[in-house]
């Protein structure tokens, strides 16, 4: 019985062996041995002897068929990754806006040393600032200044008309009794009457400056008493309103002399202000640290509240728009074929083996069993011709 069992039986255990032994061989030994100064066959194994080429094999691999351009810009994409890229956008923004004052900080910190010169291109601030001064009075030309003036401007000057109006009525008459309105009212009514000789000749230049010091005397107790009238100061308050509101309605002529002359005197006031501080740090400009520190990351902090969704979806999109544009300098930089070989070469054999164990672990039982199946139907093929 047991000659009849022992060749099947040999032939499977044979068969067994020999597969166990061979997908041993594909990772160990790990390294080269020698005997009498010949390298040992089969050391190392084929993985760790073939360890580079096989890198090769499996970054080409990577490079050409899982992370091609097309397949990431095709998850670029998604609606996952732009939601997602939308989200971190958002994020952003929420932190900017609250640490917009920080970085500004830093940032002015990091350059109060320099001069504004290096800081600036002053002529193209300068041409700017040109620009803008003649957009200004062109867009103002033909306008009336009530479309100019902000709207509460009408009602705040009524309330300062009111409140100064007493004020106002007092000056007039501390005016009246300074001299300064009497000399005025004189001269008026003298020259008038020195005109009235050529109709009367009684009248001499003593007599009209005797008449004209009566008539200011005489004015100006009517005025004085009148500036302690409410009628007065009705009048007056309505006088004052209303050469506002004609002042408001006037047209804006940015084309006339005074306007030609205002918009020079800008340009270089403007010019000046370059020049004098070109050579100054930033530390020593407060109005520009200040604008830089504290005026501006305010503004920034608000809009981005009051608009962060539409910024941020206008960010995403052009993040999204300069990736994909840049794709392949940036697969180029990444190397993904040498990142990949560089990676594997890193690994020790020992990880390697086992990642390719993991993924052929199963592959690699059934065929040590099939070693042994086939041993054993040799050996029993071998025993029906020995029969």
């Amino acid at each position: 019985m047991v000659e009849y069992l022992a060749p099947p039986a040999v032939g499977a255990l044979i068969g067994y062996l020999t597969n166990l032994i061979a997908i041993k061989m594909l990772f160990k030994p790990v390294k080269p041995y020698y005997l009498f100064g010949f390298k040992l066959p089969f050391t190392p194994g084929l993985i760790p002897a073939k360890r580079e080429k096989l890198a090769e094999a499996i970054a080409r691999v990577v490079k050409e068929n899982l992370l091609t351009e097309e397949s990431i810009r095709k998850r670029l994409n998604h609606e996952k990754v732009r939601e997602s890229l939308l989200q971190f956008t958002e994020s952003f923004l929420a932190e900017l806006s609250v640490k917009a004052p920080l970085y500004a900080r830093e940032l002015s910190a990091k350059f109060e040393e320099r001069r504004l010169k290096e800081l600036l291109p002053l002529k193209e601030v300068e041409a700017k600032g040109e620009e803008l001064i003649e957009a200004l009075f062109r867009k103002l030309h033909g306008r009336k200044l009530r479309e100019v003036l902000p709207q509460s401007l009408e009602k705040e000057v009524e309330r300062l008309i009111d409140e100064k109006l007493e004020e106002l009525s007092f000056a007039l008459a501390r005016q009246v009794k300074s001299g300064e309105l009497s000399e005025v009212i004189y001269t008026a009514v003298y020259e008038n009457l020195l005109k009235l000789k050529a109709f009367l000749p009684i009248l001499t230049e003593q007599m009209a400056s005797s008449l004209a010091k009566r008539a200011t005397s005489l004015l100006e107790e009517v005025i004085e008493r009148a500036a302690r009238e409410p009628a007065f100061k009705a009048k007056l308050s309505k006088l004052i309103w209303s050469k506002f509101q004609e002042l408001l309605s006037k047209e804006i002529n940015s084309e006339g002399e005074t306007a030609v002359r205002l918009k020079e005197l800008l340009k270089k006031s403007l010019k000046e202000v370059i020049e004098n501080n070109s050579e100054k740090r930033l530390k020593e400009l407060p109005a520009v640290k200040s604008l830089v520190e504290e005026e501006l990351p305010k503004l920034l902090a608000r809009v981005v509240e009051e608009h962060r969704r539409e910024i941020a979806q206008i960010l995403s999109d052009r993040l999204l728009e300069v990736i994909e544009r840049e794709l392949p300098v940036i697969m180029e930089g990444i190397d993904i074929e040498g990142m990949v070989r560089e990676r594997v070469n890193a690994l020790p054999i020992e990880e390697v083996e086992e990642i390719v164990l993991k993924l052929i672990d199963e592959e690699l039982k059934h065929i040590t069993l099939l070693g042994g199946v086939l041993g054993f139907l040799i050996g029993l093929f071998q025993l029906f011709l020995i029969l």
